[in-house]
């Protein structure tokens, strides 16, 4: 058996058949032998890790294996006030957004003023609403309405 001799992976060694590389291990780990105190650190993780891997830790099903299809990623959410409605099928929401200034390390308030499609027209000048993001409607428009958290006081 000149392979024995051989340094761990070489290609003598991976040309072995696969049942000779059972036997070996199973050998190997009945009865060990004065060859195994020289095994090497990165060999000795190597049949603890095939060790691990044999056990089945719990894993979410992928697609292939029946996970629900229409899990979706989640889509982004933001809650703002509307500013006008006065397009139809349209809202101005303004969110508002607090952040620590760079530099001065202060906190000043952001806002951005976003298009959302409002399909039923059904919100006011003033409401405070949640909107959703979603495919580009238009040039301007990715969001559209999700629901109505406040109506303005009329």
């Amino acid at each position: 058996m000149a392979d024995e001799n051989l340094p761990e992976g070489s290609a003598a060694e991976e040309d072995r058949a696969p049942e000779a590389e059972g036997a070996a291990e199973a050998s190997s780990a009945a009865a060990p032998t004065a060859d195994a105190g020289t095994e090497t650190p990165a060999a000795a993780s190597e049949g603890a890790a095939s060790a691990d891997a044999s056990v089945d830790a719990p894993q979410a099903p992928t697609a292939a294996e029946g996970a629900p299809e229409a899990v979706a990623a989640k889509r982004r959410e933001m809650t703002g006030v509307v500013l006008s409605n006065k397009a139809d099928k349209t809202i101005a929401v303004r969110i508002d957004r607090r952040v620590k200034h760079p530099v001065y390390g202060k906190i000043v308030r952001r806002s951005s003023k976003l298009a959302a499609h409002d399909e039923r027209n059904e919100c006011r000048e003033g409401d405070v609403v949640t909107i959703v993001e979603t495919r580009p409607i238009s040039k301007t428009k990715s969001w559209r309405l999700g629901r109505i958290v406040e109506r303005a006081g009329a």
